[in-house]
C-alpha cells in the first residue's frame, strides 16, 4: 500500500471514530467541577427546551446538594444545560418544584422566592472578592409572560450586577414545575467563545414552598459550601468551551478538521 493511501485511511477512519463519538454526546464533564459547553449552537430563548440539541449534557442537582436541602427531589431539584453561539452562553434549567411561589419578593430580593441563579467569572480568576469581570445573575419564577429581552434580574452584587448585564431570559410553567431558559451576552463579561476556553461558573436554586423565608437553597460547585458564591468567585465551578465541529471532547478531538485533508 502506498504511504499516501495508508494516511489517507488512517484519517479515514479517524474522522469515522469522530463520527461515532459525536453521535453518543459532549463530553459531560464533572457535575460539580465542570461543565463542558458545546459551541457553536444557537437555540430560540422561548422557554422550550424541546429545540436543545440532543447532544448536550445536564448535569442534575438533587435535593441533597446545597445548604438548605429538600425531602424529595420532588420538593426542590434541577437540571441545567448549556450550549453557546459567538455571542451569547445560553443556559437552561429543568426545575423540579411541587410548591410554587412568586413575587412575595422582586427585584434585588428575588433570592428569597423561587429562582435560579447563574454565576460567571469571565476571566477565571477565582480571585476571593469580585472584580470586572464576575457577576451573579438571579432569574425569578416573576418572569412568567415577561419581557423576554428586558426580565426583571436580581445578582445586586460587584460591580457588574445581574440587572445591568444585559442577559435575557425566558421563564415558563411544566408539569414538573418550571423551566428557564437564559441568554447571556459575552460581550458583557468580555468573553470571546474558543475552543478550550475555561471561565469561572457556577448555577444555584432558591426554593420557596410557603412564602415566608426561603425554605431549600441547592448549589452545582461542589467548592461551593457555604452559599458564598454571591462574594467568593472562588469557590466557583469551570465551564469548558469545546467546538463541536471539530469533536466531542477533549480526549476525542481530531488534529485537523475534514476540509484539511490531503492525499498527495
Amino acid at each position: 500500500m502506498k504511504a499516501g493511501v495508508l494516511i489517507f485511511t488512517i484519517l479515514i477512519v479517524s474522522f469515522l471514530t469522530s463520527l461515532t463519538a459525536f453521535s453518543a454526546g459532549i463530553d459531560p464533564g464533572k457535575v460539580g467541577v465542570m461543565y463542558v459547553c458545546g459551541f457553536p449552537y444557537t437555540v430560540k430563548l422561548d422557554g422550550n427546551l424541546d429545540d436543545w440539541p440532543s447532544v448536550v449534557s445536564w448535569h442534575k442537582v438533587p435535593c441533597t446538594r446545597g445548604t438548605q436541602p429538600a425531602p424529595d427531589d420532588k420538593d426542590a431539584s434541577y437540571e441545567f444545560a448549556c450550549v453557546a453561539d459567538a455571542d451569547f452562553l445560553y443556559v437552561a434549567f429543568k426545575v423540579y418544584d411541587d410548591t410554587k411561589v412568586v413575587d412575595e419578593n422582586t427585584g434585588c430580593d428575588v433570592w428569597k422566592d423561587d429562582s435560579v441563579e447563574v454565576y460567571i467569572d469571565g476571566g477565571n480568576e477565582k480571585a476571593k472578592a469580585y472584580d470586572a469581570n464576575d457577576s451573579q445573575v438571579t432569574i425569578g419564577r416573576d418572569n412568567i409572560g415577561g419581557d423576554i429581552n428586558k426580565p426583571k434580574l436580581g445578582g445586586c452584587v460587584g460591580a457588574l450586577q445581574g440587572p445591568t448585564t444585559g442577559a435575557k431570559a425566558a421563564v415558563v410553567d411544566t408539569d414538573y414545575g418550571w423551566a428557564v431558559e437564559a441568554a447571556l451576552p459575552f460581550a458583557t463579561w468580555k468573553i470571546t467563545p474558543k475552543d478550550g476556553l475555561v471561565i469561572g461558573f457556577n448555577t444555584h436554586l432558591n426554593d420557596d414552598d410557603d412564602k415566608g423565608e426561603r425554605d431549600h437553597k441547592l448549589i452545582w460547585s461542589e467548592k461551593d459550601i457555604a452559599d458564598s458564591s454571591w462574594s467568593d468567585p472562588s469557590v466557583f465551578g469551570e465551564l469548558k468551551f469545546v467546538r463541536t465541529d471539530f469533536a466531542v471532547s477533549p480526549e476525542s478531538k481530531l488534529a485537523t478538521t475534514w476540509a484539511s485533508v490531503k492525499v498527495r
